[in-house]
């Protein structure tokens, strides 16, 4: 008979799903986890702050699909989690998060003043897709098991398992738990029903003018090609939600800018249009005067998640599926069906409108007279130094509006940001979790000083765990984004502006206290140099940019993006 202790018991369930990491702040309240993780080789990654843990977590499961864990102690540990796990849940992003609960006899219910005792289970139930507290050691692989099923199942999502600490210490015999592989308690791939695609595939087949839309269910299900392929066998125009960015190529001859002219105008006008692995959010504006009537146009909606299929907008075809699964089913079937390209004389159509729209956004920094540095002059330069292999990190409000506009994706996963949440502040910990999980990738950020704020204290992390990552701060020292929305409330009288002011920070100097590399650029012609000697440096480096505030107060999207807080404009729609 061999003993194993209650941490032994989850590390055993946590290697058969593969995890190679673990992100969580050392705590006696789960020793056991940490000694048996690293003795199985899995990396344990100590951040400064547990809501960071699961912004690093996200960026794992963003650039390799793995599946990543959390831990915290229990009481202000656990609290900590939360906004990290609300970002989870909007981003679609299936972290399990673990945490230790103070012991058994005086949990659930609680006795009255317990120390950093707290009903987790209630606090998390709201926050994530699933949770469930471990009440006998003997259940501990069942619950385990199930969290990873139910963070999976459908659209991912995070999941949450409390467990009493005298638990987790707790040593018996396991040699009657099942630890059993994933294939035995989840479903590993939903392939498409035969006669759905049958159908999808007539409906494209007779399409005049369809047009393709990846979401963030290409990415996850590494269809990326699948897509691709199927782009080019119709020869037709297609774009990606905002969140898929490098779910298809921008250099690709049929890619469309998602809020661009060019691919709004492609919505109103296609007669079937084919959204893959996306809910059709707020964010790609799922309103009716970007889309054709309803009653004319056809939507075919493939998503994993049944509650997603015509939630915002009417469906002829609804499909639950894997998104590549499902693409390659229907590449085979409109192969079938002899289906040749298009001439392309729509698509051209399109990337004309796009090219006049762009020509003006790309002039904007051209004609720059400030005495500073143009957002969209850094966000240009950053993406030739870093290259097109790099994984981009956006971070912040209008500079993650600059950083979405003038940075071209053309690898999969490779376009990080909260595009579902907009929670600031998770660019430096994604990043680091993105490096840890790409070692061989550069990284970059481009962030706001408003987001740098909150998480800065992560760039200690990047140097003690050696994620050599790049952090851009464009620092104008203002809160952009709110202050042209009090401008605007006040009439233009910037006297009456509260709050948005930030005194100047040296972020370069910040980041050398903490081991890293620092750069100051106040100059555009010193961009190039100083974002080489940041990549270039062995060391994690932070690059103050001292961007110009006026500039950066109005993005040149920044109308088309207030219609998410606003609702349509239906004039504007009707001359994109």
């Amino acid at each position: 008979m061999a003993e194993v202790n209650g941490g032994e018991v989850i590390v055993k369930c946590l290697l058969k799903e593969g995890v190679k990491r673990i992100f969580g702040i050392t705590d006696a309240g789960y020793h056991p986890v940490m000694g048996a993780a690293v003795a199985n080789d899995i990396r344990w990654v100590g951040p400064r702050h547990e809501a960071a843990a699961v912004h690093m977590a996200e960026g794992v499961f963003k650039t390799t699909g793995e599946i990543p864990v959390v831990m915290a102690g229990y009481g202000p540990g656990t609290a900590n989690m939360v906004s990290g796990l609300i970002c989870a849940r909007e981003e679609g992003v299936p972290v399990v998060a673990i945490s230790s609960q103070v012991r058994s006899p005086i949990a659930y219910p609680f006795t009255s003043g317990v120390f950093q005792g707290m009903n987790q289970y209630d606090i998390m139930k709201p926050v994530c897709k699933w949770n469930a507290v471990v009440h006998q050691w003997n259940r501990i692989p069942e619950i385990i098991q199930r969290a990873f099923r139910e963070a999976l199942t459908g659209r991912p999502g995070p999941v949450h398992v409390d467990i009493p600490y005298d638990l987790i210490y707790e040593r018996s015999d396991d040699s009657e738990l099942r630890y059993l592989e994933p294939y035995q308690y989840r479903p590993l791939l939903m392939e498409p029903p035969d006669a759905q695609v049958e159908k999808a595939a007539k409906l494209i087949s007779d399409a005049k003018n369809p047009l393709l839309i990846a979401g963030t269910g290409v990415l996850n299900s590494r269809g990326w090609d699948e897509f691709r392929e199927l782009v080019e066998l119709l020869n037709c125009p297609a774009t990606t939600t905002m969140a898929a960015r490098s779910a298809f190529s921008s250099d690709h001859p049929n890619c469309l800018f998602g809020l661009g002219n060019g691919a709004l105008s492609a919505r109103q006008e296609a007669d079937v249009i084919l959204a893959v692995g996306t809910r059709l959010g707020n964010l790609d504006l799922p309103y009716d005067p970007y889309f054709g009537h309803p009653d004319e146009q056809k939507l075919i909606q493939v998503d994993i998640d049944p509650r997603n299929v015509g939630i915002n907008r009417p469906v002829s075809l609804g499909i639950v599926a894997d998104a590549r699964a499902t693409l390659r089913a229907l590449l085979n079937k409109l192969k079938e069906l002899g289906v040749k390209p298009a001439s392309g004389h729509q698509l051209k159509k399109y990337k004309d409108i796009e090219a006049e729209q762009f020509a003006v956004l790309e002039q904007a920094p051209r004609d720059y007279q400030g005495d500073k540095i143009h957002p969209a002059t850094s966000v240009e330069t950053a993406a030739r130094v870093f290259g097109p292999e790099a994984i981009n990190v956006g971070d912040g409000g209008n500079t993650s509006l600059f950083n979405a506009l003038y940075t071209r994706f053309i690898n999969p996963r490779t376009s990080l940001g909260i595009f579902e949440f907009g929670h600031l502040g998770t660019g430096i910990p994604c990043a680091i979790g993105a490096k840890l999980a790409n070692p061989e990738k550069e990284v970059y950020v481009i962030t706001g000083d408003g987001a740098a704020g909150f998480n800065f204290m992560e760039m200690e992390t990047a140097a003690r765990e050696k994620a050599k990552i790049t952090v851009i701060v464009h620092a104008e020292e203002h809160w952009c984004m709110e202050e042209i929305e009090q401008l605007a409330f006040f009439e233009g009288d910037a006297s009456k502006v509260i709050a948005c002011r930030q005194y100047p920070v040296r972020w370069d100097k910040m980041a050398e206290a903490m081991g890293c590399h620092g750069e100051y650029v106040e100059k555009p012609e010193e961009l190039v140099a100083a974002f080489e000697r940041a990549k270039n440096h062995e060391l994690p480096a932070v690059v103050c940019v001292k961007t110009d505030f006026y500039a950066n107060l109005v993005p040149p999207i920044a109308d088309r993006f207030m219609e998410v807080y606003e609702g349509p404009a239906p004039q504007q729609a009707q001359t994109a």
